[in-house]
């Protein structure tokens, strides 16, 4: 008989510290909860570890090969990285101006300008948080071989049965544990966030070349492997 609980608790923490490495995902719910946009950061983080738990189950059946032949398709990493890649752009040139644009209606408000104004240039400009962290988390082009290594080892090891009962248990651990380290993350750096100062003017342009820089790491692995043999 499976051991549901064990299952359940073995998913959470592979997807709780599978969570911690740097990547878009972190880059993108570090920035917005910065700058005071937590539900939006929530929403991301949710797409992310959806997309994780999602991929845990389908491999957790036997049907990784099947996902794998989807997420490591030249085309669909191609498209993948060259999200990433606008995504980057965006932050770095629309965003950043928007924020400009906040900053000087601010000091013109302090000067007797209209606080309507301010608010309204401070309104979210990302519509889809919860598809941009699928697309964010999907665009890490080892995270099937990673999921899949693990689920391999936990099998060999008899710590999970390749059921579909156990295989949704430890997926749904996965995609809960994920979440639980945004989570944390998203409420330590909203106590700090009214602190960051600078910090916060600056994370965009962070953001935005974190993003850049995975983008175009990306693209180019993509690019070499559609031109390639």
């Amino acid at each position: 008989m499976d051991n549901l609980p064990l299952t359940l608790l073995i998913g959470f923490f592979a997807g709780f510290f599978g969570a911690i490495p740097p990547g878009p995902l972190n880059v993108s719910i570090l920035r917005k909860t910065l700058h005071g946009q937590r539900r939006d950061a929530f929403k991301v983080a949710f797409g992310g570890a959806a997309i994780d738990a999602l991929i845990c189950g389908v491999i957790g059946l036997g049907l990784g090969w099947a996902l794998e032949r989807v997420v490591t398709n030249r085309w669909v990493r191609g498209f993948l990285a060259l999200f990433l890649l606008a995504y980057g752009l965006k932050l770095l040139f629309w965003d950043l101006k928007r924020e400009e644009e906040v900053e000087r209606l601010a000091a013109g408000n302090n000067t007797g300008g209209g606080s309507g104004e301010v608010a309204a240039a401070r309104r979210p400009t990302s519509r889809l948080p919860f598809l941009t962290g699928i697309l964010q988390g999907a665009a890490n082009p080892a995270l099937v071989v990673n999921w899949t290594l693990l689920i391999g080892f936990l099998v060999g090891h008899r710590l999970l049965v390749p059921r579909p009962v156990s295989a949704g248990a430890f997926a749904l651990g996965v995609g809960i544990g994920v979440f639980a380290w945004f989570g944390l993350v998203i409420e330590l750096l909203s106590t700090v966030s009214d602190r960051a100062g600078t910090w916060v003017k600056r994370s965009t342009a962070f953001a935005g070349f974190l993003l850049v820089l995975f983008g175009v790491f990306f693209t180019i692995r993509s690019v070499s492997g559609i031109l390639g043999p």
